[in-house]
């Protein structure tokens, strides 16, 4: 069923294809001129090229034909090299072929789709099909070694039985939302291209969430094969942030829980995201927030809350190159016994930890006490701060009652806090991680702010200038 429904998928991305060419290619029509040997092609991620056939029925006279091959889902120069040439024909030849170069990344993971078309043909026309959509099956053989439970990133030096991280390097991202800022703003405003430089050269964190569609797979997919090709051997950092609904939670808070329908459409999200990391290394921050605002949930609510957490964990915990860390809170909103509960619930203990102060700017010396006291409740769990602006610590709103204990959205004067790091020189924190990308704004709540999620430069730069790396 699933090899009869792809097939479907790609027989429609090549009718759409062929569709938008048919008017400009009517005058070239000929049943008898050149063709693509087939519309649906396939080729091993690992078989190093495509080979293409060219045909034609009328081999009269010589004639020549252009091809090319660009990217439908592949990504060029990440899973295969374009291509672009002529295929001179001699009188009687009726065949010709030419080669796409595939690249390996040496792991299984999902298909992938290059275009391939004919164009220019003469002095006879084109046939159908003239255009086909090739797949790249990312079906790499699993390894017939079982990496060892201690060394789930496959790295070159054995780190210790706790922390898999110990050796790790993170992937900086060239293109980055703070890397095109500093490009942007050169000229314009190079002092603002300096100061995000400083974000731009650390690694950052790839969030994936509703936006992210029903089926992320492929993008997750996409970013991690291009990670492999730009920083061979780095390990890319993902988080997710799903299950909780932003609007609704800040709105109000209204007790409610997450309907059947819901509950599934997040199993198949999570599986599809599963299915994207596949054997990529990779280290994620599974659902953000969503332990701490269970406060918003019903009884019944919570129940379902943690059980859709536990079937993450129960998805992701069996990928054999991810280290997996969940929603842990943060130290100046949940008492550290009620999120050890709640962790224990949803898993923790298949899982390598548990990450802290995602969406707050408490100080990092205060989380790292609160994790402490959560991991003694959890069978010593190690966890991962997050440090992307706490810098200059939280803002204290004058109204704790009605504001809460600090104000979130984008709160004027903080600063980076310290930069990420896989040694910490703290037992159980396997890492400091800018899991917040700094710079993205917390939503439109003080003048010039965008909307949530975008990259606000002046924030950036705000974070930038404010700074401080030590641990306070």
């Amino acid at each position: 069923m699933r090899c009869a429904r792809r097939l479907f998928l790609l027989a429609a991305l090549v009718l759409a294809a062929l569709a938008a060419p048919a008017a400009a290619s009517a005058a070239t029509l000929d049943l008898t001129g050149f063709t693509i040997s087939s519309p649906l092609l396939f080729v091993n991620e690992n078989a190093g090229a495509a080979v293409i056939t060219v045909n034609r029925i009328d081999t009269s006279e010589a004639a020549v034909v252009g091809y090319g091959a660009g990217p439908l889902t592949a990504e060029q120069n990440i899973d295969f090299t374009p291509v672009r040439g002529l295929l001179r024909f001699q009188v009687g030849q009726a065949s010709a072929t030419f080669s796409v170069p595939i690249i390996d990344h040496g792991v299984p993971t999902l298909p992938k789709t290059v275009n391939l078309s004919l164009y220019g043909p003469y002095p006879i026309g084109l046939g159908i099909p003239a255009i086909a959509v090739l797949t790249i099956l990312g079906n790499d053989p699993v390894p017939t070694v079982v990496k060892a439970a201690a060394n789930p990133l496959a790295l070159p030096t054995l780190p210790p039985p706790s922390d898999p991280l110990t050796g790790a390097t993170a992937f900086v991202d060239p293109q980055s939302l703070a890397a095109n800022a500093v490009r942007q703003y050169r000229n314009s405003h190079p002092a603002w291209s300096s100061a995000l430089q400083v974000i731009a050269r650390e690694p950052n964190v790839q969030r994936y969430g509703n936006w992210s569609g029903p089926n992320p797979g492929l993008q997750v997919a996409q970013d991690l094969a291009r990670a492999s090709v730009l920083e061979p051997g780095t390990v890319p950092e993902i988080s997710t942030y799903y299950l909780v609904d932003a609007k609704r939670v800040a709105g109000h808070c209204d007790h409610y829980a997450d309907p059947p329908w819901r509950q599934g459409a997040y199993h198949k999200w999570i599986s599809s995201l599963a299915s994207g990391i596949g054997d990529y290394r990779v280290i994620v921050f599974l659902e953000m927030d969503s332990l701490i605002t269970t406060g918003c949930l019903s009884h019944h609510g919570l129940t379902v809350r943690l059980a859709e957490l536990h079937d993450a964990v129960n998805i992701l915990s069996r990928l054999p190159r991810a280290v997996i860390y969940l929603d842990g809170g943060a130290g100046d909103a949940t008492p550290a016994a009620a999120t050890a509960r709640m962790l224990n619930r949803a898993g923790v203990s298949e899982i390598q930890g548990f990450f802290v102060n995602s969406t707050h700017f408490d100080w990092t010396s205060h989380e790292i006490s609160y994790g402490d006291q959560i991991s003694q409740l959890t069978g010593g769990k190690h966890f991962v701060v997050n440090t992307a602006e706490n810098g200059r610590g939280p803002l204290i709103p004058r109204n704790r009652v009605k504001q809460g204990n600090e104000i979130l959205c984008d709160p004027p004067g903080r600063g980076l806090g310290p930069l990420p790091t896989f040694n910490t020189g703290y037992p159980n924190v396997d890492a400091f991680a800018w899991i917040a990308y700094p710079g993205r704004s917390g939503g439109a709540c003080r003048p010039g702010a965008p909307a949530t999620g975008v990259f606000w430069p002046q924030l950036a730069v705000q974070l930038v200038r404010h700074a401080d790396y030590a641990v306070r």
